[in-house]
Protein backbone atom coordinates (compact mmCIF):
# COMPACT_ATOMS: atom_id res chain seq x y z
CA UNK A 1 0.00 0.00 0.00
CA UNK A 2 1.56 3.29 -1.05
CA UNK A 3 0.68 6.35 0.67
CA UNK A 4 1.42 10.04 -0.39
CA UNK A 5 1.66 13.70 1.73
CA UNK A 6 1.80 16.16 0.05
CA UNK A 7 2.70 19.67 1.88
CA UNK A 8 3.36 23.21 0.73
CA UNK A 9 6.92 22.46 0.19
CA UNK A 10 7.55 18.59 -0.56
CA UNK A 11 5.40 15.51 -0.75
CA UNK A 12 6.41 11.92 1.02
CA UNK A 13 5.87 8.65 -0.47
CA UNK A 14 5.26 5.89 1.97
CA UNK A 15 4.78 2.04 1.59
CA UNK A 16 3.61 0.22 4.34
CA UNK A 17 3.29 -3.59 2.96
CA UNK A 18 1.13 -4.66 0.25
CA UNK A 19 -0.62 -6.94 2.65
CA UNK A 20 -2.28 -3.77 4.70
CA UNK A 21 -5.12 -2.86 2.10
CA UNK A 22 -7.54 -0.34 3.56
CA UNK A 23 -11.21 0.51 2.72
CA UNK A 24 -11.66 3.88 3.76
CA UNK A 25 -9.81 7.03 3.41
CA UNK A 26 -7.43 7.84 6.18
CA UNK A 27 -8.37 10.45 8.93
CA UNK A 28 -6.32 13.89 9.61
CA UNK A 29 -5.89 15.45 13.25
CA UNK A 30 -2.79 16.49 15.78
CA UNK A 31 -2.90 12.73 17.21
CA UNK A 32 0.36 12.95 19.44
CA UNK A 33 -0.17 16.35 20.18
CA UNK A 34 2.65 17.68 18.69
CA UNK A 35 1.21 20.57 17.15
CA UNK A 36 1.80 18.64 13.84
CA UNK A 37 -1.41 17.11 12.12
CA UNK A 38 -1.26 13.08 11.47
CA UNK A 39 -2.27 11.23 9.07
CA UNK A 40 -4.79 7.85 10.32
CA UNK A 41 -4.42 5.19 8.35
CA UNK A 42 -6.66 1.79 9.25
CA UNK A 43 -6.27 -1.16 7.41
CA UNK A 44 -7.63 -4.36 7.09
CA UNK A 45 -5.63 -6.34 8.31
CA UNK A 46 -6.17 -4.67 11.63
CA UNK A 47 -3.43 -2.11 12.10
CA UNK A 48 -4.25 1.06 12.67
CA UNK A 49 -0.94 3.60 11.68
CA UNK A 50 -0.11 7.20 12.52
CA UNK A 51 1.57 8.71 10.16
CA UNK A 52 3.82 12.36 10.63
CA UNK A 53 2.71 15.50 8.61
CA UNK A 54 6.22 16.79 9.23
CA UNK A 55 8.57 13.83 6.92
CA UNK A 56 5.77 10.81 6.72
CA UNK A 57 7.77 8.42 9.02
CA UNK A 58 5.56 6.37 11.35
CA UNK A 59 4.89 7.67 15.00
CA UNK A 60 5.96 5.77 17.63
CA UNK A 61 4.41 3.18 19.35
CA UNK A 62 1.75 2.77 16.37
CA UNK A 63 0.87 0.97 14.56
CA UNK A 64 -2.02 -0.31 17.28
CA UNK A 65 -3.06 -3.56 16.38
CA UNK A 66 -6.67 -5.60 16.67
CA UNK A 67 -7.57 -8.80 15.85
CA UNK A 68 -9.93 -7.99 13.04
CA UNK A 69 -9.88 -5.68 9.98
CA UNK A 70 -10.57 -2.37 10.76
CA UNK A 71 -12.97 -0.08 8.19
CA UNK A 72 -13.11 3.79 9.25
CA UNK A 73 -12.47 5.59 12.47
CA UNK A 74 -13.37 8.87 13.72
CA UNK A 75 -10.23 11.48 15.84
CA UNK A 76 -11.81 13.33 19.05
CA UNK A 77 -10.59 15.31 21.75
CA UNK A 78 -11.70 13.20 24.93
CA UNK A 79 -9.93 15.20 27.67
CA UNK A 80 -12.30 15.31 30.84
CA UNK A 81 -13.76 19.01 31.55
CA UNK A 82 -10.72 21.14 32.59
CA UNK A 83 -7.91 18.87 31.74
CA UNK A 84 -5.85 20.29 28.96
CA UNK A 85 -5.55 18.11 25.88
CA UNK A 86 -2.53 16.32 24.96
CA UNK A 87 -3.66 14.66 21.52
CA UNK A 88 -6.89 13.19 20.24
CA UNK A 89 -8.06 9.94 20.64
CA UNK A 90 -8.34 7.22 17.80
CA UNK A 91 -12.06 5.87 18.37
CA UNK A 92 -13.20 3.02 16.13
CA UNK A 93 -14.43 -0.68 15.74
CA UNK A 94 -13.18 -3.40 14.63
CA UNK A 95 -14.42 -6.87 13.28
CA UNK A 96 -13.30 -9.10 16.26
CA UNK A 97 -16.37 -7.02 18.24
CA UNK A 98 -14.67 -4.50 20.14
CA UNK A 99 -15.17 -0.72 20.61
CA UNK A 100 -11.46 0.82 20.67
CA UNK A 101 -11.10 4.25 21.97
CA UNK A 102 -7.31 4.81 21.88
CA UNK A 103 -5.10 7.60 23.42
CA UNK A 104 -3.14 9.29 20.96
CA UNK A 105 0.13 10.19 22.67
CA UNK A 106 0.38 6.51 24.29
CA UNK A 107 -1.79 4.11 22.12
CA UNK A 108 -3.13 2.89 25.18
CA UNK A 109 -6.86 1.84 24.59
CA UNK A 110 -9.96 1.47 26.49
CA UNK A 111 -11.97 -1.65 25.16
CA UNK A 112 -15.26 -2.27 25.26
CA UNK A 113 -17.14 -6.13 24.64
CA UNK A 114 -20.24 -5.08 22.44
CA UNK A 115 -20.22 -8.91 21.08
CA UNK A 116 -21.33 -8.31 18.00
CA UNK A 117 -19.80 -7.21 14.47
CA UNK A 118 -19.59 -3.45 13.14
CA UNK A 119 -18.23 -1.74 10.19
CA UNK A 120 -19.91 1.56 10.20
CA UNK A 121 -17.90 4.67 11.69
CA UNK A 122 -18.50 5.14 14.98
CA UNK A 123 -20.56 8.69 15.46
CA UNK A 124 -19.91 11.10 17.95
CA UNK A 125 -22.36 14.13 19.26
CA UNK A 126 -24.72 14.80 22.15
CA UNK A 127 -27.56 12.51 21.99
CA UNK A 128 -29.54 12.56 25.25
CA UNK A 129 -29.21 16.24 25.64
CA UNK A 130 -26.75 16.19 28.78
CA UNK A 131 -23.51 17.82 28.37
CA UNK A 132 -21.12 15.15 27.45
CA UNK A 133 -19.98 13.52 24.26
CA UNK A 134 -21.53 10.33 23.48
CA UNK A 135 -20.51 7.55 20.88
CA UNK A 136 -23.19 5.97 18.74
CA UNK A 137 -21.99 2.32 17.25
CA UNK A 138 -24.21 0.08 14.94
CA UNK A 139 -23.90 -3.30 14.69
CA UNK A 140 -24.45 -5.94 11.38
CA UNK A 141 -27.38 -7.67 13.83
CA UNK A 142 -29.30 -4.49 13.85
CA UNK A 143 -28.35 -2.86 16.91
CA UNK A 144 -27.57 0.90 18.35
CA UNK A 145 -25.60 1.21 20.91
CA UNK A 146 -24.75 4.41 23.17
CA UNK A 147 -22.27 5.12 24.94
CA UNK A 148 -21.02 8.28 27.29
CA UNK A 149 -17.90 9.95 27.87
CA UNK A 150 -16.22 12.17 30.31
CA UNK A 151 -15.82 14.31 27.99
CA UNK A 152 -17.57 17.86 27.69
CA UNK A 153 -20.03 18.11 24.26
CA UNK A 154 -18.90 20.61 22.12
CA UNK A 155 -20.38 21.78 18.21
CA UNK A 156 -17.24 20.99 16.71
CA UNK A 157 -16.52 17.98 18.18
CA UNK A 158 -19.21 15.73 16.49
CA UNK A 159 -18.80 13.61 14.13
CA UNK A 160 -22.00 12.87 12.21
CA UNK A 161 -21.26 11.53 9.08
CA UNK A 162 -18.74 10.37 6.95
CA UNK A 163 -16.39 13.41 5.80
CA UNK A 164 -17.95 15.69 7.96
CA UNK A 165 -20.69 15.67 5.31
CA UNK A 166 -18.49 16.45 1.91
CA UNK A 167 -14.91 16.65 2.03
CA UNK A 168 -13.88 17.61 5.33
CA UNK A 169 -11.83 14.26 6.86
CA UNK A 170 -9.92 16.38 9.96
CA UNK A 171 -10.70 17.05 12.93
CA UNK A 172 -12.37 20.39 13.55
CA UNK A 173 -12.35 20.84 17.02
CA UNK A 174 -9.76 23.71 18.25
CA UNK A 175 -8.76 24.05 14.42
CA UNK A 176 -11.28 25.26 11.87
CA UNK A 177 -15.43 25.33 11.74
CA UNK A 178 -18.48 26.88 12.17
CA UNK A 179 -21.25 26.16 14.59
CA UNK A 180 -24.45 27.81 16.31
CA UNK A 181 -23.53 29.43 19.95
CA UNK A 182 -25.31 27.98 22.92
CA UNK A 183 -27.16 30.58 22.99
CA UNK A 184 -28.89 30.12 19.73
CA UNK A 185 -28.94 26.33 20.00
CA UNK A 186 -30.60 26.04 23.54
CA UNK A 187 -33.86 25.19 23.09
CA UNK A 188 -36.46 28.06 22.42
CA UNK A 189 -39.98 28.96 21.05
CA UNK A 190 -39.69 31.51 18.43
CA UNK A 191 -42.37 33.98 18.22
CA UNK A 192 -42.43 37.82 16.50
CA UNK A 193 -41.48 38.60 13.04
CA UNK A 194 -37.70 37.85 13.24
CA UNK A 195 -35.54 35.94 15.62
CA UNK A 196 -31.38 36.14 15.51
CA UNK A 197 -29.15 33.46 14.96
CA UNK A 198 -25.63 34.12 16.70
CA UNK A 199 -22.50 31.83 15.03
CA UNK A 200 -19.03 31.62 15.68
CA UNK A 201 -16.64 31.10 12.79
CA UNK A 202 -12.79 29.42 14.24
CA UNK A 203 -9.69 29.30 12.14
CA UNK A 204 -6.61 28.57 14.39
CA UNK A 205 -4.46 27.98 11.76
CA UNK A 206 -0.59 28.98 12.51
CA UNK A 207 2.30 30.66 10.63
CA UNK A 208 2.46 30.05 7.77
CA UNK A 209 -1.14 29.55 6.72
CA UNK A 210 -3.11 31.54 8.80
CA UNK A 211 -6.66 32.73 8.25
CA UNK A 212 -8.15 30.44 5.75
CA UNK A 213 -10.18 33.54 4.53
CA UNK A 214 -12.70 34.42 2.87
CA UNK A 215 -15.52 32.41 4.37
CA UNK A 216 -18.84 32.49 2.70
CA UNK A 217 -21.08 31.82 5.64
CA UNK A 218 -25.01 30.71 4.29
CA UNK A 219 -27.45 30.44 6.86
CA UNK A 220 -30.69 28.47 6.34
CA UNK A 221 -33.55 28.12 7.84
CA UNK A 222 -36.05 24.51 6.53
CA UNK A 223 -39.42 25.46 5.80
CA UNK A 224 -42.49 23.11 6.60
CA UNK A 225 -44.53 21.73 3.63
CA UNK A 226 -47.34 23.77 4.94
CA UNK A 227 -45.44 27.22 4.56
CA UNK A 228 -46.22 29.48 1.48
CA UNK A 229 -43.02 30.28 0.30
CA UNK A 230 -39.62 29.09 -0.42
CA UNK A 231 -38.65 25.68 0.49
CA UNK A 232 -35.63 27.38 2.92
CA UNK A 233 -35.15 30.56 3.59
CA UNK A 234 -31.29 31.78 3.10
CA UNK A 235 -29.19 34.70 4.33
CA UNK A 236 -25.76 34.85 2.54
CA UNK A 237 -22.73 36.65 3.84
CA UNK A 238 -18.78 37.11 3.15
CA UNK A 239 -16.77 37.16 6.53
CA UNK A 240 -12.50 38.34 6.51
CA UNK A 241 -12.31 37.11 10.00
CA UNK A 242 -13.16 34.76 12.39
CA UNK A 243 -15.08 35.23 15.56
CA UNK A 244 -18.32 35.28 16.55
CA UNK A 245 -21.76 37.29 14.34
CA UNK A 246 -25.03 37.40 14.65
CA UNK A 247 -27.68 36.51 11.79
CA UNK A 248 -31.34 37.89 11.43
CA UNK A 249 -34.29 35.87 9.95
CA UNK A 250 -37.36 35.86 9.57
CA UNK A 251 -39.77 33.79 11.57
CA UNK A 252 -42.43 31.59 10.46
CA UNK A 253 -46.09 31.90 10.09
CA UNK A 254 -46.59 28.74 11.29
CA UNK A 255 -46.85 26.31 13.92
CA UNK A 256 -43.77 24.17 13.24
CA UNK A 257 -40.68 22.70 14.73
CA UNK A 258 -37.59 23.55 12.25
CA UNK A 259 -33.87 23.50 11.54
CA UNK A 260 -31.58 26.07 11.52
CA UNK A 261 -28.42 25.12 9.47
CA UNK A 262 -25.26 26.79 8.85
CA UNK A 263 -22.66 26.51 6.14
CA UNK A 264 -19.20 27.69 5.82
CA UNK A 265 -16.60 27.06 2.64
CA UNK A 266 -13.46 28.98 3.40
CA UNK A 267 -10.73 30.16 0.66
CA UNK A 268 -9.35 26.29 -0.16
CA UNK A 269 -13.30 25.20 -0.48
CA UNK A 270 -13.40 23.16 2.39
CA UNK A 271 -17.05 22.56 3.92
CA UNK A 272 -18.12 23.07 6.93
CA UNK A 273 -21.42 22.91 8.97
CA UNK A 274 -23.42 22.71 11.98
CA UNK A 275 -27.03 22.58 12.77
CA UNK A 276 -30.11 23.03 15.10
CA UNK A 277 -33.72 22.81 15.92
CA UNK A 278 -35.92 25.40 16.73
CA UNK A 279 -39.93 25.67 17.37
CA UNK A 280 -42.15 27.95 15.97
CA UNK A 281 -45.71 29.35 17.67
CA UNK A 282 -45.61 25.80 19.78
CA UNK A 283 -47.48 27.25 23.03
CA UNK A 284 -49.19 30.05 21.45
CA UNK A 285 -52.56 28.20 23.01
CA UNK A 286 -51.35 29.47 26.73
CA UNK A 287 -51.70 33.00 25.50
CA UNK A 288 -55.40 31.97 24.72
CA UNK A 289 -55.92 30.81 28.05
CA UNK A 290 -54.80 34.04 29.69
CA UNK A 291 -57.24 35.93 27.04
CA UNK A 292 -60.34 33.87 27.19
CA UNK A 293 -60.23 34.56 30.91
CA UNK A 294 -59.79 37.96 31.05
CA UNK A 295 -62.45 38.82 28.28
CA UNK A 296 -64.58 37.09 30.13
CA UNK A 297 -64.03 38.45 33.45
CA UNK A 298 -64.24 42.16 31.43
CA UNK A 299 -68.11 41.61 30.04
CA UNK A 300 -68.96 40.53 33.22
CA UNK A 301 -67.89 43.87 34.69
CA UNK A 302 -69.23 45.84 32.06
CA UNK A 303 -72.94 43.66 32.74
CA UNK A 304 -72.76 44.75 36.66
CA UNK A 305 -73.61 47.89 36.07
CA UNK A 306 -76.89 47.48 34.11
CA UNK A 307 -78.09 45.03 36.71
CA UNK A 308 -77.75 46.96 39.56
CA UNK A 309 -79.65 49.95 37.92
CA UNK A 310 -82.39 47.27 37.25
CA UNK A 311 -82.98 46.16 40.60
CA UNK A 312 -82.69 49.93 42.10
CA UNK A 313 -85.39 51.10 39.23
CA UNK A 314 -87.46 48.08 40.32
CA UNK A 315 -86.99 48.55 44.19
CA UNK A 316 -88.35 52.02 43.78
CA UNK A 317 -91.36 51.14 41.84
Amino acid sequence: MHIKIYTRLKHFEINLSEYHLFAQGPAVGDVDGDGHKDLVVPTLSGNIYVLSGKDGSVVRPYPYRTQEKVMIQVLLDLSKRGEKSKGLSIVTTSFDGYLYSIDGPTSCADVVDIGETSYSMVLADNVDGGDDLDLIVTTMNGNVFCFSTPSPHHPLKAWRSNNQGRNKVANRYNREGVYGTHSSRAFRDEEGKSFWVEIEMVDKHRYPSRFQAPYNVTTTLLVPGNYEGERSIKQSQIFERPGKYRIKLPTLGVRTTRTVVVEMVDKNELYFSDGFSLTFHMYYYKLLKLILPRCFLQSKDTDLPNSDSQALNSMKT
